[in-house]
């Protein structure tokens, strides 16, 4: 099997950073203990840590640089309004309606919607509330998030074992006729074949054009329906954690809505994460701008002693990248099926695949890639077997 890669490496938005230790540019955690990823993990023996949220004591809250007092007692306000989110079945409605029609306190709700905003990297009117509660129904992994220790990359690795892989070749042209597909880069022809699997993020898929002849406008209309969002993380070194509190995770107002530790590895880092709007702003400030940010951010909720602390900063975002385009999908309003329409075949030919095209709740997920990638897999074999 022959894997084209734009890049110089191979993995798109998992993207390990073994500078000082181990950080995550883009995927970072695996969700739940069902999610498929386990079964990679296990057969190559890697290690994981888990992520401590389930004790609410260990989440934080901060409004204008101050933490809030009785963080658990806002914490199971914020929980209620995602319960309710959660269990909307009515008609079309954004989820920003109905965080706004709930009677928990103004802080309850600006965090409820700030944690929306980072987890889906969408605004809440934005985001569809049916399509968010059937992602959540159809998901079958459970709310507990670990890390791969030695870095996501390592699944990468193991699934790309015995693949023919050709990097550094941005593609160009796709031209192609049922049951024929010719891709060419500014090298020439990499490859000629019967099938072509694309799992182009989203945002490029909708730059176009790239097809020849252009694809159907039914898949065409599905690239633009759904939702695709930006995030940014901020990964801050530590040279120790004197100056922090025990936490798990920090909620703030500010352009990074949410701060964890990873306490794992040779040094302690500190990862500011940024979805919506906020990540497009922090993108066009520059690397630089975005840093002193965060660092302001920080000294304002933990004190200014933690500027002392720092050893080292990086600010990653994927909006810029012109092999992403964005981060993740997420469930538009108004997109309806358009996850499932993805993943049909045109004529047998070509075939979409990815996070985006899960349509059984694993969507914007390393997992929900995996799964759908099997899913059109187990699709041309069967149409393989069945001409021959």
């Amino acid at each position: 099997m022959l894997v084209i890669e734009a890049r110089d490496r191979i993995g798109g938005r998992i993207h390990t950073i073994r500078e000082r230790g181990v950080v995550e540019a883009g995927a970072e955690f695996v969700h739940g203990e069902t999610a498929a990823t386990w079964e990679i993990i296990t057969q190559c023996g890697l290690k994981t840590e888990e992520w401590q949220l389930e004790d609410q004591g260990k989440r934080l809250f901060a409004r204008s640089g101050k933490l809030l007092p009785d963080p658990v007692s806002l914490g199971a306000e914020v929980e209620k309004i995602q319960e309710k989110i959660s269990s909307y079945s009515g008609s079309e409605i954004s989820v920003g309606e109905i965080i706004r029609q709930q009677p928990q306190s103004e802080d309850a709700r600006f965090y409820a919607a700030r944690q929306l905003v980072d987890v889906e990297a969408a605004e809440p009117e934005q985001l569809s509330a049916p399509g968010f509660n059937r992602e959540q129904n159809l998901a079958s992994n459970d709310a507990r998030n670990f890390w791969i220790t030695d870095g996501y990359s390592r699944v990468i690795e193991d699934l790309a074992k015995g693949l023919h892989l050709v990097l550094s070749q941005p593609v160009t042209r796709v031209q192609w006729r049922e049951g024929a597909v010719r891709v060419e880069s500014n090298s020439g022809a990499l490859f000629h074949g019967r099938r072509l699997v694309l799992t182009i993020p989203i945002g490029v898929m909708r730059k176009g054009p790239l097809f020849d002849p252009e694809l159907p406008p039914e898949l065409t209309s599905a690239f633009h329906a759904i939702g695709f969002g930006n995030s940014t993380k901020l990964a801050v070194w530590l040279d120790d954690l004197k100056a922090l509190p025990d936490f798990a995770l920090l909620d703030s107002d500010g352009m990074f809505g949410h701060f964890w530790p990873r306490l794992f590895g040779p040094v302690p880092v500190l990862v500011g994460f940024s979805g919506g709007k906020r990540a497009d702003e922090l993108t066009a400030m520059g690397e630089a701008a975005a840093i002193q940010t965060g660092i302001d951010e920080l000294a304002r909720a933990f004190g200014s002693a933690i500027r002392n602390k720092i050893s080292a900063v990086r600010h990653f975002t994927w909006s810029d990248d012109p092999y992403a385009m964005g981060s993740y999908s997420y469930p538009a309003v108004g997109m309806e099926f358009a996850s499932a329409t993805l993943r049909k075949p045109v004529a047998d030919t070509i075939y979409y695949t990815g996070e985006a095209a899960n349509d059984r709740g694993h969507a914007a997920t390393v997992h929900g890639a995996i799964e759908a990638g099997r899913m059109t897999a187990a699709e041309i074999l069967r149409s393989t077997a069945a001409s021959d």
